[in-house]
């Protein structure tokens, strides 16, 4: 989801990032179990074993002195590796604050978004990765900005890309803007919404699904704001969202989305 530091310390750092052991990693209270949800923390999962434990270690520590209450909402795609073990195990250390959702198959990016999405019980919902490209901390500044903006887009200081990633980012912003005179700034990126935004009906199949939420919310009236964030490099594992067939997927979903938001006045 970086520059902001966490508060507080750890007692013990882990030796191996995937057989770390939760227990020693928890804040000492949790927040209150009566009361609405103010934030609901959401990432999408599929195999980050060599990255997740360190996530949610992250994530955990630094909600651990948020003004406010709040859930951390984890969906399994499927995954092949030791990341449904590392849920479990954090799941069981961590059963008031953490809920991990399962797809018996590999659904995709974007479906298990939705899944987090629909799943989610905070007033608004943060959306992160799992691979440690961005800190969960950050979640925090975006919350004190919550009463200005309906959903806020973290801007990537310096995106962690390959060129051929980088400019399709950049070309998709840019379509995002020419197409629908909206700016979605880094639709890719960390965002906090308002979760009724996330009730808003979508028409795209894939990875621009983000790109099209941004756009039908600020026409509709929804204050869209953004805010520099830091971007790390992926400790391990491989980047999937500059595959060919996402590509071309997110190329019609653009399309279709042109005709149906511009054309035909659907908003």
């Amino acid at each position: 989801m970086m520059g902001n530091d966490l508060d507080g310390s750890l007692s013990r750092r882990p030796t191996s990032e995937h057989d770390s052991d939760p227990s020693t990693l928890l804040p000492e209270t949790y927040p209150s179990s009566t009361g609405e949800i103010d934030l609901s923390v959401v990432m999408p999962i599929f195999n980050e074993e060599h990255s997740l434990a360190s996530v949610l270690e992250e994530a955990v520590v630094a909600l651990s002195d948020a003004p406010f209450r709040y859930e951390i909402v984890l969906v399994d795609d499927a995954s092949t590796d030791g990341s449904p073990k590392i849920l479990e195990q954090w799941q069981r250390r961590c059963p008031e604050i953490i809920r991990v959702l399962r797809h018996e198959s590999n659904r995709g990016i974007a479906a298990a978004c939705q899944t987090l999405y629909d799943a989610a019980q905070g007033a608004h919902v943060f959306l992160n990765a799992s691979d440690g490209q961005w800190k969960t901390a950050e979640c925090l500044r975006l919350m004190e900005l919550r009463d200005r903006y309906d959903l806020i887009v973290g801007i990537r200081r310096q995106k962690q890309y390959t060129l051929w990633r980088t400019l399709l980012s950049r070309a998709f912003n840019a379509l995002s803007w020419i197409c629908f005179a909206v700016h979605t700034y880094d639709a890719g990126s960390i965002k906090l919404f308002k979760a009724e935004i996330l009730r808003i009906p979508l028409i795209s199949r894939g990875v621009f699904r983000e790109a099209e939420r941004i756009i039908r919310a600020s026409r509709r009236g929804y204050r869209i704001g953004a805010i520099p964030v830091d971007h790390f490099p992926r400790a391990a594992g491989k980047a999937t969202g500059a595959r060919l067939s996402l590509v071309i997927q997110a190329v019609m979903d653009l399309a279709r989305c042109w005709w149906r938001i511009v054309i035909c006045r659907d908003t």
